[in-house]
């Protein structure tokens, strides 16, 4: 049995969610913690999990959603563009490949 397309998506979009809000949990506590670094991160990780959801769900306007919103929002940290900016860019891999590819049964290989 081969993975699909759509599954493959699936499992590295929650993996690399999983790792982001692992990343956020880490840089929330460093030195200089306030509230606004609280509410950014929430929101990031907020967004974050609306489009693991929207990927797993099969919505691939969602999963759109939720990477303009990590673009958005991890534009104003500077530091963590290199654990946003890649999870955001496989939110849209991910909803080109559910919107196109909606198949589930299409392999991944072969």
């Amino acid at each position: 049995m081969t993975p699909s397309r759509t599954a493959v998506a699936r499992g590295l979009t929650v993996v690399a969610v999983a790792a982001l809000l692992g990343v956020l949990g880490r840089y929330l506590g460093r030195p200089g913690y306030t509230p606004a670094r609280l509410t950014l991160f929430a929101a990031l990780g907020a967004s974050a999990v609306a489009g693991a959801g929207g990927v797993v769900a099969g919505r691939s306007f969602v999963a759109a959603g939720a990477a303009c919103a990590l673009l958005l929002l991890g534009f104003w940290q500077a530091v963590l563009w290199v654990y946003v900016l890649p999870v955001a860019a496989l939110f849209l891999v991910a909803a080109v490949a559910l919107a196109v590819g909606g198949d589930a049964s299409e392999p991944l290989v072969g």
